[in-house]
């Protein structure tokens, strides 16, 4: 059933029927991959306050901290994260509430905006951009365990990852949510303990207020740090925000992940760069006498970026194979999207981890763009499965957008940080484009 929603009401909550054991499994697995999630399924506040906290404490958060913690003041640097994260919060509502609106995954969202058929790259492209991330991720994983203990192939490692990962991310927000409620709070723990550590060393937190940077990197480069590490989470949140009950819980959960959420870790990475000098906090946590909780915190966080990113590729995928007329449930699409991420681990490039953030950071931005543009300026009242009914087959302006965006981030250089450039471009340049459009396209019933 598809929800009428309207951005600012709660929504009515139907008593969902009774079901067997097996058909839960099943409908969590499925995870209304093809579907609008329907009113009697949506989640509550704090279920999604969990998923959405959880996606976002990642090892990103500790190389950030670290980046701005030894190329800042104290001041500047708090201030930066919590800048850089309200400009992300902002932008994840802003997604979140297309996803609230529609019930719709990033992807099926995706069909309205690039037609029926342009989508299918879009997804294709989208997926095995993620599973190239969390294979280079794997690949790093299995190194750095590999150091520890020798006797045992990386390979190993990798692989008992990818199915310990598995185990959570085919049950779709279910599973995610199972694995967050245990993994937080245990994160936030260890965090927390390990700052407190970090303050009753010798001069307490008076040395870290009154730090100047050895090397400088400057307000606005500190902000570019945080914004481009989460601008391509906070493009897929519709991917969790489609459970949402209300909107104010979309914007809810999106400031508390991304402001704090992802700044407590941020600023425990830097606080520990500025008083120890050091801005690997694996090393700084073996120093305090910590290397097992850092241990256990780095492989939950590991495990937190993977899971959701292998969920959201198996969406992906669903929705192309869909379009493609290949009839491949979200289960079978997770497996093959964890065995890509293998794969892909397995050709050994973990070296090029920076190059896979530089490609994801100029093309996902500039399709956020293009979503918050249809569904809040051109299309903006449409809600549930209607934005599926008139679709073309290739929305030409919109792919033609999409790819003069990606340009614009790589070589301009007019705002903060690619991503940002490539975010505003494409809302920019697909508002204009998609109003142009709606004044000489007729409208053109197409079955979702």
């Amino acid at each position: 059933m598809a929800a009428s929603l309207g951005l600012g009401n709660a929504m009515s909550v139907e008593e969902p029927p009774v079901r067997t054991r097996e058909e839960n499994i099943a409908e969590a697995m499925d995870d209304h991959a093809l579907e609008p999630v329907p009113p009697s399924r949506r989640k509550p506040l704090l279920q999604l306050i969990v998923v959405q906290v959880g996606w976002n404490i990642s090892v990103s958060s500790f190389l950030v901290g670290g980046v701005v913690g030894s190329g800042t003041s104290f001041g500047e640097g708090m201030a930066a994260i919590a800048l850089g994260n309200l400009v992300l919060a902002v932008v994840a509502s802003l997604i979140g509430l297309i996803g609230f609106r529609t019930g719709l995954t990033s992807y099926l969202s995706s069909r309205a905006v690039f037609g029926s058929a342009g989508s299918v790259g879009v997804s294709i492209v989208l997926g095995v951009v993620a599973m190239g991330f969390i294979g280079v991720l794997m690949d790093t994983w299995g190194g750095a365990v590999n150091k520890l203990i020798p006797a045992i192939p990386s390979g190993v490692f990798v692989v008992a990852f990818a199915l310990a990962i598995l185990t959570t991310a085919i049950f779709g927000f279910k599973g995610l949510h199972k694995f967050s409620a245990i993994a937080v709070p245990v994160q936030v723990a260890i965090g927390v303990f390990a700052l407190f550590r970090i303050g009753s060393l010798d001069g307490g937190f008076g040395e870290v207020f009154a730090v100047e940077p050895a090397k400088a990197i400057g307000f606005s480069a500190a902000i570019s740090a945080v914004i481009a590490t989460w601008i391509t989470g906070a493009a897929l949140v519709s991917d969790v925000q489609r459970y949402a009950l209300r909107a104010r819980d979309v914007v809810i959960s999106c400031f508390l992940s991304f402001v704090v959420g992802v700044g407590i870790f941020e600023t425990i990475a830097t606080v520990s760069a500025m008083k120890v000098g050091n801005s690997n906090f694996v090393v700084v946590m073996q120093g305090l006498g910590l290397l097992a909780p850092a241990a256990v915190l780095l492989f939950l966080a590991l495990w937190n970026t993977a899971d959701n990113n292998i969920y959201s590729a198996s969406l992906a995928f669903t929705s192309a194979s869909n379009l493609l007329k290949a009839k491949i449930r979200k289960p079978v699409w997770t497996v093959v999207a964890v065995v890509i991420a293998v794969g892909i681990a397995f050709l050994g490039l973990a070296d090029q981890f920076g190059k896979f953030l530089g490609v994801i950071g100029v093309v996902v931005p500039p399709f956020a763009g293009l979503l918050i543009a249809h569904f809040w300026v051109v299309q903006r009242r449409a809600a549930g499965a209607t934005v599926l009914r008139d679709v073309p087959a290739v929305r030409w302006e919109a792919v033609a957008c999409w790819i003069v965006a990606a340009l614009i981030a790589y070589y301009a250089e007019f705002l903060l940080v690619n991503a940002i450039e490539g975010l505003v471009s494409g809302f920019v340049l697909y508002a204009l484009a998609g109003l142009a459009m709606r004044r000489v396209r007729p409208a053109r019933p197409v079955e979702a």
